[in-house]
C-alpha cells in the first residue's frame, strides 16, 4: 500500500482490514525504523510516504517472495 505516491489512514485502514490497534502498531514501528515519514498534521490530515530506506526493504522483501 504505501508504495503509492501517498497514504492516509483512512485508506490504510479500509485497504489492509487490519484492527485499529493491529494497523496502529505497524505505522509506529515503521516510522521508529524510518521506513515511512508522516506529514500533515492531525489523524485524518496525515500522510504516510515510504523512504528510500523503506523501499530498499521493500525491494529485498519483494525479492524474497519471488523465490515461493
Amino acid at each position: 500500500m504505501l508504495n503509492r505516491k501517498n497514504e492516509n489512514y483512512a485508506s490504510l485502514y479500509k485497504d489492509i482490514k487490519l484492527s485499529h490497534e493491529t494497523l496502529q502498531t505497524a505505522l509506529k514501528f515503521l516510522l521508529e525504523k524510518n521506513m515511512i515519514k508522516k506529514e500533515g498534521l492531525g489523524h485524518k490530515k496525515s500522510h504516510y510516504k515510504i523512504t528510500e530506506k523503506g523501499k530498499k526493504y521493500l525491494s529485498i522483501l519483494n525479492q524474497l517472495k519471488s523465490f515461493e
